[in-house]
């Protein structure tokens, strides 16, 4: 089943199904390799996760995101990590190493053919800082809502400026985590989150930009 969860969410996530498409299931199961049982488990999940839709008597179909829609996920999405961000055990070296290792393997996607796995890797980054929070019904809650974000996301690094940034974000943030900084940690979250995929700053931008939220 996972293989044919990830197969599915990375073709989501790449517009090789588009918003509104129907998901034909004996003809994606045999271009997955998979049989009908694991390929529905996966789309039930992917169904949960919001990524798709499932109507009765018709079948599952990729959802499709009104733009306020994004704001409201983004919007919620500050305010649960931020409770997470707060609680959070600081990361030990092994943690702050494991992060940096997520954090190059996304740096050479920045200008691979196929950059789509960042998006899976920008996620894991993510939850990885969060899952040092005892608030598990909130993470549960947050690791949902970056399901549904996938495709929005995806959107975004569809830019390598904005991937290239991304990263440039993620170095700053690790840095903020290894020096226990909670003030730091939660400006350059806030500094990553209003991140636009056009005007990338220097580091030195960034890094200004988190020295004026912590004041």
């Amino acid at each position: 089943m996972e293989r044919a969860l990830q197969q599915l969410r990375a073709m989501v996530v790449s517009g090789d199904l588009s918003p509104g498409e129907q998901i034909r299931q004996q003809e994606m199961a045999e271009g997955l390799g998979v049989s009908r049982v694991p390929l529905r488990e996966a789309l039930n999940v992917l169904a949960d996760q919001g990524l798709l839709v499932h109507r009765p008597n018709s079948g599952y179909f990729v959802a499709k995101r009104a733009p306020n829609e994004l704001a409201q996920i983004r919007r919620i999405l500050q305010l649960l990590e931020n409770e997470l961000l707060v609680s959070i055990e600081w990361p030990d070296s092994t943690c702050i190493d494991e992060l940096r290792e997520l954090n190059e393997r996304m740096r050479e996607c920045i200008s691979a053919p196929d950059w789509t796995p960042l998006v899976r890797l920008n996620r894991e980054f993510h939850l990885k800082i969060y899952e040092h929070s005892p608030y598990r019904l909130i993470l549960d809650e947050v690791k949902r809502l970056w399901a549904t974000a996938d495709t929005f996301i995806a959107t975004k690094m569809a830019d390598s400026g904005a991937r290239k940034r991304t990263v440039e974000e993620h170095d700053l943030l690790i840095a903020c985590l290894e020096q226990r900084d909670l003030s730091r940690c939660l400006a350059a979250m806030e500094v990553h989150r209003a991140s636009t995929a056009s005007g990338l700053p220097t580091q030195a931008g960034l890094e200004a930009g988190v020295e004026a939220l912590a004041a």
